[in-house]
C-alpha cells in the first residue's frame, strides 16, 4: 500500500520540453514509476537519445512528439490525439522554456514580450487546453516548473564578465508561474484537479567554456555545497503527479539544496 501510493501505472502524463536538460530526466523518472509519458519538444534530433535512455524494463513507456508549445493549435491537436489514443490524460508538466538572457540595456518591448511568451504564456495556454481533459480524470494534476528567480532577485555582483544572469522578463515570468499555479489551484480544487509547482534552484546546463570560478561562487552559497542535477527533480515530480500528494494543491516545492534558506 505504501509503495502503491507513488505508482503512476496507467497514467498518461504530458511533459512539455520533454527532451531538454530537465525534461529528459523527468520523463525517464515518470516512466520508471509506470507512467505512459508523452514528451513534447521542438528538436527531433533529441528524441532518439531520450528513447534510448528509457530503461527497457521500466513499467512505463516514453513517446516523443514534435510540438512548439507556443503554437496553441499544434498543442491542442496533440492533446486531442493523445486523448483518442489512450482514452484519458492524467497530468501535465509545464516544463518548456524559451527565453533569451538580454541585459537590461539590451532589452526592449519586443524582447520583453517574447520573453514572457517563451516562459509564462505557454504555461497558461497549455493549462487551459489540457484542463479540459484533466478535469475528466479522477486524479488530474498539473505541475508547473518555476525558478528560484521567481522568488528571489538575482545578485548581479556574483556574475563575472561573460556570464549573464537572468533577464528581467525571466524573473517576472517565473513569479507569474507561481501565481498562476495558485490561481488555477483554487479555481479547480473543488473539481478534483490539483495544480502545484516545482522551483528548481541552480541546475545549470553546460554551455560554452568551463568557469570553475563561477561554479565555486555559486556552490559557496548553497548549504548542500553542490549544484542541482536533473535527477534531483524527479522525486518531486513523481510525488506531485501521484496519489502521494492527493491532499496538496497550490503549493510550491523548492528543490535548491537550501539556497533560498539564506
Amino acid at each position: 500500500m505504501c509503495q502503491d501510493i507513488f505508482s503512476l501505472r496507467e497514467r498518461v502524463v504530458i511533459v512539455t520540453g520533454g527532451c531538454g536538460h530537465l525534461g529528459r530526466e523527468l520523463c525517464k523518472g515518470l516512466a520508471a514509476f509506470g507512467a505512459q509519458v508523452v514528451a513534447l519538444g521542438r528538436n527531433e534530433d533529441r528524441f532518439l537519445d531520450l528513447l534510448h535512455a528509457n530503461q527497457a524494463d521500466a513499467p512505463g513507456q516514453i513517446e516523443c512528439r514534435r510540438c512548439d508549445v507556443q503554437d496553441e493549435a499544434a498543442f491542442a491537436t496533440i492533446m486531442a490525439d493523445v486523448a483518442r489514443k489512450y482514452r484519458h490524460i492524467d497530468a501535465l508538466i509545464n516544463n518548456a522554456n524559451n527565453s533569451r538572457r538580454e541585459s537590461w540595456a539590451e532589452l526592449d518591448k519586443a524582447g520583453w514580450r517574447a520573453g514572457l511568451d517563451g516562459t509564462l504564456t505557454h504555461q497558461f495556454t497549455c493549462a487551459k487546453i489540457a484542463g479540459e481533459y484533466l478535469l475528466k480524470a479522477d486524479h488530474g494534476s498539473i505541475v508547473n516548473i518555476a525558478s528560484l528567480f521567481g522568488m528571489l532577485a538575482p545578485q548581479f555582483g556574483m556574475y563575472p564578465e561573460g556570464i549573464r544572469g537572468p533577464a528581467a522578463h525571466h524573473a517576472v515570468a517565473k513569479a507569474g508561474v507561481l501565481q498562476l499555479t495558485k490561481y488555477l489551484a483554487t479555481m479547480w480544487a473543488a473539481q478534483g484537479l490539483r495544480v502545484n509547482a516545482i522551483t528548481p534552484g541552480w541546475f545549470p546546463q553546460k554551455r560554452g567554456p568551463e568557469r570553475p570560478d563561477f561554479m565555486r561562487e555559486v556552490t559557496s552559497r548553497i548549504p548542500m555545497g553542490r549544484i542541482g542535477q536533473p535527477p534531483d527533480l524527479v522525486g518531486a515530480a513523481i510525488f506531485l503527479v501521484s496519489n502521494a500528494s492527493a491532499y496538496m494543491t497550490g503549493q510550491n516545492l523548492v528543490v535548491d539544496g537550501g539556497y533560498t534558506i539564506w
